[in-house]
């Protein structure tokens, strides 16, 4: 297991100390591949579609935020370049504008 300021909690030992940052230039490509596939569905207003690629990305970093909010565990303070942040913001703006 890595440094938790650096690296996923949320990942297996097994999968090694992946660090936080890396994690946002995999993904980059994945969400460029489902691009076509997110939107507003058809017909509806009520419902936005986006792909399999920008969902897996979510859910990964969602499964990393439970990792680090679950009671004892300390991870203390990120460091890294932000692009992790950066990324999340993106998704949550994304959403935000899908949603309006």
């Amino acid at each position: 297991m890595g440094d938790p300021s650096r690296h996923w909690l949320s990942k297996s030992p097994l999968d090694g100390a992946k660090p936080l940052d890396d994690f946002a230039a995999e993904a980059r490509p994945a969400l460029a591949a489902g691009a076509a596939v997110d939107g507003r569905a058809p017909g509806s207003r009520d419902i936005v579609a986006i792909s399999i690629q920008r969902a897996g990305v979510i859910a990964d970093l969602l499964d990393e935020l439970a990792a680090r909010l679950r009671p004892g565990v300390e991870s203390g303070p990120i460091r890294s370049g932000g692009e992790l942040s950066r990324l999340a913001r993106e998704l949550a703006d994304d959403m935000y504008r899908r949603a309006s």
